[in-house]
């Protein structure tokens, strides 16, 4: 798993995921108005405001669940396999490029807030 979550980080870091794909996976977890828009942006300042994009990336490729938390005292979405937590920008944060491993602080969320 860590090598395909590697490899995900890095083909976000130079631009190799399709922006199609992305576009119609954000398409179908949140109405943000001009959806192309806001895929074109997000690519452009990746990892910054790429969580949830992210997590829809990498739920295609290992399932699991998207999880709205935090990281630290920032709000934050990351991918949730049982109790591994799966996460590729938290480096916004100060946190690390790539993270596999329990779910522990500085992640958190409350159980109502898994989509």
């Amino acid at each position: 798993m860590q090598e395909v979550v590697q490899e995900a980080r890095n083909d976000f870091e130079n631009g190799l995921i399709d922006q199609g794909l992305l576009i119609e996976l954000y398409r179908g977890y949140k109405d943000v108005g001009d959806t192309v828009r806001f895929v074109t942006k997000a690519r452009n300042i990746f990892p910054n405001g790429n969580c949830g994009l992210a997590s829809l990336y990498l739920k295609r490729k290992l399932g699991g669940e998207i999880v709205h938390g935090k990281y630290e005292k920032h709000d934050h979405t990351f991918l949730l396999s049982k109790d591994t937590v799966i996460d590729i920008t938290a480096d916004q944060f100060g946190g690390p490029k790539v993270y596999v491993g329990p779910l522990r602080l500085p992640w958190s969320f409350e159980e109502n807030r898994r989509a």
